[in-house]
């Protein structure tokens, strides 16, 4: 019995390991397309593979819209970086401008935290968004961690680094346990 046992948990870590790495390789696949209405993301999103400008809608578990994200803006290379800002050699800057919205029909505030916005680089690696330092008359405000209230929008940018021979491929929303497109950044 407890071969048994062994022998199923190694066959589903194989499983496991080598879809990890197929989705690691096709991490700048193109998708297939999507039927008109089809919500392929199982969160609410209008489309398979937003891009920068469409609305995406985060359900919440009760099965109602509770916040709307809209990549407004993506700056790659950033380098607009304050005067006493030392970038990390080799690496490739990307700011990322979003707008979050509370929709939540509940009344409840919507908790932002801007560690659940992740990009994906052309290899599959996932990073978190890091700190630039920027002058005081910057355009380029940051993006903060918050409780929005019914109705209540902010809109700011995130920040990342990535190596610089790699590329920006698609940015997400991943709060525990969840999964959601936010836009393809290829064509940036």
């Amino acid at each position: 019995m407890l071969q048994r046992i062994l022998a199923m948990v190694l066959a589903l870590s194989l499983l496991v390991g080598s879809s990890a790495i197929v989705v690691a390789q096709n991490a700048d696949a193109t998708p297939p397309a999507e039927e008109e209405g089809d919500d392929a993301s199982g969160a609410g999103s209008s489309t398979l593979d937003p891009v920068i400008g469409d609305p995406v809608t985060f359900v919440g578990e009760n099965g109602e819209d509770v916040a709307v994200f809209t990549v407004e803006d993506a700056v790659v290379p950033f380098e607009d970086f304050g005067e006493f800002f030392d970038p990390e050699a080799d690496a490739t800057y990307i700011a990322v401008q979003l707008t979050v919205e509370n929709v939540d029909p509940d009344d409840d505030p919507f908790e932002l935290s801007t560690f659940d916005i992740g990009l994906q680089d052309n290899q599959g690696f996932y990073y978190f968004p890091g700190f630039v330092s920027l002058n005081d008359d910057s355009e380029f405000e940051e993006l903060e961690d918050e409780d929005l209230a019914p109705g209540d929008t902010t809109t700011g940018y995130l920040f990342y680094a990535i190596p610089e021979d790699n590329e920006p491929v698609r940015l997400f929303y991943s709060p525990i346990g969840r999964l959601l497109q936010l836009a393809d950044l290829r064509d940036v």
